[in-house]
């Protein structure tokens, strides 16, 4: 039986994903899936301005995502919703290191904190 102290393998088994695949490493528009949980985004001359959109709330309850970006050249990365998060405001991502942490109840997702710049 697996308690709490397996988390990961538990969420690993219960999700059947690989632990090493809630990273994701983006440098163009994508659409998030539950247990992606660890993003990290990058826009340069080379990638261009893209938007990264979330799982639908309805999926997604429960899920926490921290999202990382690597920013150059007066690029932006908007993170944004499927349009259908109550009262939902994309972010943008237009700074080096800028972050964002949200969490989804199943109706909103929420920032627990941004370091947007």
């Amino acid at each position: 039986m697996l308690g709490p102290s397996n988390r990961l393998t538990r969420e690993s088994i219960e999700t059947g994903r690989s632990q090493r695949s809630v990273y994701k490493e983006l440098t163009a528009a994508a659409t998030l899936v539950p247990g992606d949980s660890v993003v990290h985004v990058t826009a340069n001359t080379a990638t261009d301005d893209w938007a990264l959109t979330l799982p639908a709330v309805g999926e997604a309850a429960g899920m926490v995502v921290t999202i990382r970006a690597t920013i150059a050249n007066s690029k932006t990365v908007e993170v944004q919703d499927q349009d259908d998060s109550v009262g939902w405001t994309n972010i943008d991502l237009d700074t080096d290191a800028d972050y964002v942490v949200l969490y989804c109840d199943g109706v909103y997702w929420h920032t627990i904190t941004d370091g947007v710049a």
